[in-house]
């Protein structure tokens, strides 16, 4: 009778065991993960952009184009002003930060529509442009709703995307906006080394340091529509020539 009791409390305690590792959040990587399987579905797709820049500085129209995309990176947009919006918001490949970055988790946070997991991501290798930044994920349907970015030049670039369900299973950008923070700067012309000459590529670079806001809109898209390379490739001459 001891023994059985002690087989049945044994057996006791293995389900309790399995249903507390059942019931484990998904490892930060494992997070990532789930994005990347979530966006398998949309091999392409075609959609119209609408930005509005709002920039210290810059006095920027509002600008549309035609945005073309193949899993996994493949990116053209017809309007060439679109080359100087942020890269890392209107495509997300968090395939590429799985394998440029090591990924922890950081908490949770309620960013409004409910609580988004953090993941810390930090690259793996120091040439790495951007060498450390944020993710937000919301795990109700696998997507990045913010990222943090801390680029080289010290300016803090935060993005926020909101999505749309289209055909019933895909969930695409509605909007993103991009709000670029730059470091407090001394316009006293008194800060730093008071003896030090001020060169030409320093200054240039403060320059070039603005803050301000980038609201995108998406619209009209057309998925998986079996997009050749050929409008892809098109784009990589005409950088050659």
């Amino acid at each position: 009778m001891c023994l059985l009791r002690g087989m049945i409390t044994g057996v006791a305690l293995l389900v309790v065991v399995y249903d507390a590792e059942a019931q484990k959040p998904p490892a930060a990587a494992q997070i990532l993960l789930n994005v990347e399987q979530r966006m398998f579905a949309v091999k392409d797709y075609i959609v119209d952009i609408q930005a509005e820049v709002d920039m210290e500085r810059m006095k920027i129209p509002r600008m549309q184009a035609k945005m073309y995309f193949k899993h996994p990176n493949k990116v053209h947009f017809e309007s060439p002003s679109f080359t100087m919006l942020p890269r890392e918001g209107l495509t997300i490949d968090p395939a590429a930060m799985r394998e440029h970055y090591d990924v922890s988790l950081a908490g949770s946070d309620d960013l409004g529509e409910g609580k988004a997991t953090k993941l810390q991501l930090a690259a793996k290798k120091a040439s790495t442009r951007l060498r450390q930044m944020f993710v937000w994920v919301d795990e109700r349907n696998w997507t990045i709703v913010r990222m943090q970015t801390i680029p080289y030049q010290g300016r803090v670039l935060t993005m926020s995307f909101a999505y749309m369900l289209l055909e019933g299973r895909y969930w695409m950008p509605q909007s993103m906006k991009a709000e670029f923070e730059a470091p407090d700067r001394d316009t006293t012309g008194r800060g730093g080394d008071p003896t030090a000459t001020p060169t030409p590529q320093l200054d240039e670079r403060q320059r070039s340091i603005r803050s301000g806001m980038i609201s995108v809109i998406y619209s009209n898209y057309r998925i998986n529509t079996g997009l050749g390379d050929e409008i892809f490739e098109r784009k990589d001459a005409q950088k050659k020539d």
